[in-house]
C-alpha cells in the first residue's frame, strides 16, 4: 500500500495536526504489518517547504496543453505522487473555517487532473477526472482551536464532498 500524507500546516512537522496525523500513520503501519506482514510505503509532502504557485485561472491545462500546467514549479511532482498513492491523507489545521492558503493553492492546481468538459452526473456540474481515481481512499485529518469540531468544518466538508463525493472520504476533525 502506498500512502501519501500531505501536511498542509504552515508549521510543518511542529503542528498539532501533524502530531495527530503521525499517530494515525503509525497505527496504519502497525495494522498493515500485523495483517499483511508488510509495512506500507509512506511519502510525506510538507506543503510549506514546496514551491507551489497559485493557479492563474488561464485554463491552459484544459485547452492548450491538456493535462499539463503552464506553471513550472513543484506541482507536477505533487500530481505524480497523488496518482501513485493508494491512500491520500490531507492533514491541516482549520484556518478561519477553511484550509490554510498554501494547501488551497495545491488543491486549485489539481485542475490539470481534470478533463476539459463538465459532467451532468454531478449535482451542480463538474469536471470528471482525467485519471481513474476510483480505487483511491482519502482521509482528512484536521484540528481546530475551538473546544469542539462540531459546526466549524462546513467549508471543509463542502470542499471535500465536491472533490471526493459525499461518502468518498473519512474525516477526523478534532477541537
Amino acid at each position: 500500500m502506498n500512502i501519501l500524507a500531505i501536511n498542509g500546516s504552515p508549521k510543518g512537522k511542529r503542528s498539532n495536526t501533524w502530531r495527530l496525523t503521525s499517530a494515525f500513520l503509525e497505527g496504519i503501519a502497525a495494522r498493515e504489518e500485523n495483517v499483511y506482514g508488510e509495512a506500507p510505503t509512506i511519502e510525506t509532502l510538507i506543503i510549506n517547504a514546496l514551491d507551489i504557485k497559485p493557479c492563474l485561472g488561464c485554463f491552459s491545462c484544459l485547452s492548450k496543453t491538456p493535462g499539463k500546467c503552464c506553471i513550472h514549479d513543484d506541482m507536477r511532482a505533487v500530481i505524480e505522487k497523488i496518482l501513485w498513492a493508494d491512500v491520500i491523507i490531507w492533514s491541516f489545521p482549520l484556518y478561519y473555517f477553511g484550509l490554510p492558503g498554501q494547501l488551497k493553492n495545491l488543491i486549485d492546481r489539481q485542475l490539470p487532473m481534470s478533463l476539459p468538459f463538465m459532467s451532468v452526473e454531478t449535482e451542480s456540474g463538474g469536471h470528471p477526472s482525467r485519471y481513474d481515481m476510483s480505487g483511491k481512499r482519502t482521509v482528512v485529518v484536521s484540528t481546530c482551536g475551538f473546544y469542539t469540531a462540531k459546526g466549524n468544518y462546513g467549508c471543509v466538508t463542502s470542499l471535500f464532498d465536491r472533490l471526493c463525493g459525499k461518502d468518498g472520504y473519512a474525516a477526523i476533525f478534532c477541537g
